[in-house]
C-alpha cells in the first residue's frame, strides 16, 4: 500500500525481510507468498532469491534510515504476519527486533496490528466482491 514511497534499494531490503519475516515460523504459506507477490507488483520490480542461512537481519534493517520508511516497513510487515491468521512467538520476536532497531515505540505495533487485520479483512471482501 506504501511500498512504492521506498526508494530501489529499500524495496530490494524489503522483500528480503518479507521473505525472511514469513519463512521465520517455519510455515512459509501461501497466503503469504501472494503477498509477498503484491508487494512486487507493487514497487514493480522482481521477487528474489531468499536463503535463511545468508540473511543478515541487522544489515537488511540498516538500509531504512527516514523515519517515514521505518514505519512503511512495519506497517507492512504487519500485514504479511497477519495475512496467515496466525502470529506465531518467533514472528512477535522478529516484530520487536524490528522495532527495537528502528527505534520505534513499541505501543506502534498494538495500533499497526489492529490496521494490518482490518485492512486484510477489507482486502478478503474486496476479493469476495469480484467473485459474486
Amino acid at each position: 500500500m506504501f511500498l512504492n514511497r521506498l526508494p530501489l534499494a529499500e524495496k530490494e531490503a524489503f522483500i528480503r525481510l518479507a521473505h525472511y519475516v514469513a519463512d521465520v515460523d517455519d510455515d512459509f504459506s501461501p497466503k503469504e507468498q501472494h503477498i509477498i507477490d503484491k508487494y512486487c507488483m507493487e514497487m514493480q520490480i522482481d521477487d528474489t532469491e531468499y536463503s535463511r542461512d545468508s540473511f543478515d537481519l541487522v544489515s537488511v534493517l540498516s538500509v531504512f534510515e527516514e523515519e517515514s520508511h521505518k514505519r512503511i516497513v512495519l506497517l507492512e510487515i504487519m500485514a504479511l504476519i497477519f495475512s496467515d491468521g496466525d502470529f506465531h512467538q518467533s514472528e512477535e520476536a522478529v516484530l520487536n527486533q524490528i522495532v527495537e532497531h528502528f527505534g520505534l515505540n513499541p505501543n506502534l505495533v498494538i495500533v499497526y496490528k489492529e490496521w494490518a487485520r482490518g485492512i486484510l479483512a477489507l482486502y478478503v471482501q474486496g476479493e469476495a466482491l469480484v467473485h459474486l
